[in-house]
């Protein structure tokens, strides 16, 4: 439990770090700021000289989660002392029970499915790494009171810091290789995953797929009787995107199933999907055009991609590439890759070209120059935006990035 009646710092002034003070705040705590890179007037605010001197006097540190603690930083010899802001929440919450969800992707549509399938008969809300920041709630007692099931996205980052919230379920719906830039090889990333059974509470599972817990048990040392596998044969598989889901749908029924055996979930349920998430923006003359502007994972996008059995397809990949394996290689089959951006050589490094060929654009305006004289002409059945990398080389997120492909396209299809 955390003690309110220590001295706090609070590491990193951006939007977490903001919420942390005005919580710290309201509950009368004392608490210094610090951030290595921004200027502020606030009086809470200390020095570099400061911190290192008087370091000692600071029962925590509250961090973003993104902040890479490694030998050399200040933090490093104190990492049993660093807190994140969900932490918090341990000292908030009572009757509710929370649910973490955690993987490389597929987790806000799984935050999302849960929320609208519990809807059904609970008080569900999302927070976490999906966006909302809880703390900053007015009156966060009063929330609170009122919710029954409370879903927690939870990033890799997260997963490697927090220490005293606790999850009644976890879910974990994929690993790729991901944010090797923080935690230096797969390994580690795959650990990072696994460390939500620790939040568990005792006699609490772990739910995910069988296949994922074989092809990664080489690096765990984990406890079986935590995890409850779920079904990996999947019955949908002319498209993808139903493929996509019902994968994620396995764990939820489970979990659900657990939760409340009364709450039945269709085979063929409909749910409300999240913006630029494999999403079907043009279905017309035999021609499927998808916007899947929110992957920014490379390996998943491949994956996505060879799903679709047609020779007939486009793949669109661009944007700010993460850092990927050592000589690490996709298989690319039977598909033309339009590659748009400053990274495209990066993206051509890391894929094998089978059946395959492959354009590369300055920008997505270039590219949908090129695709609306060749579209039509060569009679393609699916084009694919599936960026694989991050959007913040040209655009604000991947919601700008989403819009702007949307706006493009329409061009395209006149």
């Amino acid at each position: 439990m955390i003690n309110l009646n220590k001295k706090f710092l609070i590491y990193g002034y951006g939007i977490s770090g903001k919420s942390i003070e005005r919580y710290l705040s309201n509950k009368n705590c004392n608490y210094n700021i610090y951030d290595d890179y921004k200027k502020t007037t606030n009086k809470k605010t200390i020095n570099k000289d400061y911190l290192s001197n008087n370091i000692n006097e600071y029962g925590y540190f509250i961090v973003s989660p993104s902040i890479k603690i490694n030998k050399d930083h200040l933090l490093y010899k104190y990492k049993n002392k660093i807190l994140i802001d969900l932490d918090f929440l341990s000292l908030e919450l009572s009757k509710q029970k929370i649910i973490g969800v955690t993987g490389t992707e597929g987790k806000s549509s799984t935050c999302c499915y849960l929320k609208e399938i519990l809807s059904k008969k609970y008080k569900a809300e999302i927070i976490g790494n999906f966006g909302n920041t809880i703390l900053d709630n007015k009156d966060l007692i009063n929330y609170l009171s009122k919710v029954d099931i409370l879903i927690i996205e939870l990033s890799s980052y997260q997963l490697d810091k927090a220490k005293f919230l606790k999850l009644h379920y976890a879910i974990i719906t994929n690993i790729f290789s991901d944010h090797l830039d923080y935690h230096n090889n797969i390994k580690k990333y795959i650990n990072s995953k696994f460390l939500i059974q620790n939040l568990l509470h005792t006699n609490s599972s772990l739910y995910l797929p069988k296949k994922l817990f074989l092809k990664y048990q080489r690096y765990l040392n984990i406890d079986k009787k935590r995890l409850v596998f779920t079904n990996d044969r999947i019955s949908i598989k002319k498209d993808f995107v139903n493929y996509l889901k019902e994968l994620n749908l396995n764990s939820i029924r489970k979990l659900v199933h657990t939760i409340d055996p009364k709450i039945k979930i269709e085979t063929n349920l409909e749910l409300n999907e999240l913006k630029y998430r494999n999403q079907l923006i043009y279905n017309l003359n035999n021609l499927k055009i998808y916007n899947d502007s929110k992957c920014t994972n490379l390996n998943n996008a491949i994956y996505k991609n060879n799903l679709i059995k047609s020779s007939r397809k486009i793949l669109i990949l661009g944007g700010k590439l993460k850092k990927q394996l050592k000589n690490s290689k996709f298989n690319v089959s039977n598909t033309l890759v339009l590659i748009f951006g400053n990274n495209s050589n990066l993206f051509i490094n890391h894929l094998n070209f089978i059946n395959s060929n492959y354009y590369k654009f300055i920008n997505l305006n270039e590219l949908t120059k090129f695709l609306r004289l060749n579209l039509h002409v060569n009679k393609y059945n699916y084009v694919i935006f599936s960026p694989g990398g991050e959007s913040f080389d040209c655009y604000k997120n991947y919601l700008d990035r989403g819009n702007h492909f949307n706006k493009l396209i329409k061009k395209v299809l006149i």
